[in-house]
């Protein structure tokens, strides 16, 4: 039997039962009872919910072993303390494996474990370490508990009070542009976002991937605000609509 601590400073077995690891469904290989396992749990299924969906297998555990990156430290597998999520999709030595969209919600799941969890992005993306010591990793298992943040539903769920300001704002901003030289406008919608077609040829397109709500309701209800008059677009052969069906768009990023 050989034995040790972690990189991590935790104690490290390569009897796994005389440190206390017990398998689990979400990393079979299993991590250390308790704290740890109750924090690792929970980004785990944070992970599958909100960043990509486990793959059966894909999920490691303990292991008796030296860390890959440097040989004369124990892996932080080797005291049941880390896992290697999705492992073949993020393999060590790669990275950018993850969109800059899935990175961002890794690091709000990180959050809220409040610094327990550290991820070796950029070169181990795979890897989920315990970063703290035993008391501050109780202090957060006791707070995490039962309790798991609703999952966003859509894009706007997830922003930020910051960043749906923002955003607001820059809607709100254009409004009266619109109105001064667009006293009209014609409305559709393709299921994936909403499009407005003005009289001189020009339509915007209004970011709104998850149906209507957020940015198109304020949107919408700034043009109306504004008396603007909306026409919703029912197909070739409409009044008014067949001029402002096709032109040239103004981007959103361009937008005024």
């Amino acid at each position: 039997m050989s034995s040790g601590t972690s990189y991590n400073g935790w104690p490290a077995n390569s009897d796994k039962a005389a440190i206390g690891v017990v398998s689990s469904d979400l990393f079979p290989g299993g991590a250390k009872a308790g704290d740890v396992t109750i924090v690792l749990s929970y980004v785990a299924r944070q992970l599958n919910a909100r960043v990509e969906p486990i793959v059966d297998g894909w999920n490691w555990g303990y292991t008796y072993k030296a860390n890959a990156n440097n040989p004369s430290q124990l892996s932080c597998h080797a005291s049941g303390t880390a896992i290697d999520y999705n492992a073949p999709d993020h393999p060590n030595g790669s990275s950018g494996t993850f969109t800059d969209a899935q990175v961002g919600e890794i690091y709000r799941i990180l959050d809220e474990v409040q610094g327990a969890v550290n991820w070796l992005e950029g070169y181990d993306e795979m890897h989920f370490e315990i970063a703290v010591n035993a008391s501050d990793l109780a202090y957060v298992a006791a707070i995490l508990g039962d309790a798991v943040p609703p999952e966003p539903e859509d894009w706007w769920d997830a922003m930020s009070d910051e960043e749906k300001a923002q955003l607001l704002a820059d809607v709100a901003a254009i409004k009266d542009q619109l109105a001064r030289f667009h006293p009209k406008a014609v409305h559709w919608g393709d299921g994936a976002a909403h499009y407005y077609s003005f009289g001189d040829g020009t339509y915007i397109q209004v970011p709104d991937p998850m149906g209507d709500g957020g940015v198109h309701n304020d949107f919408r209800a700034n043009l109306e605000q504004s008396g603007v008059e909306l026409v919703e677009w029912q197909g070739p052969g409409q009044p008014l609509a067949d001029p402002y069906r096709f032109g040239n768009r103004i981007p959103w990023s361009d937008r005024p």
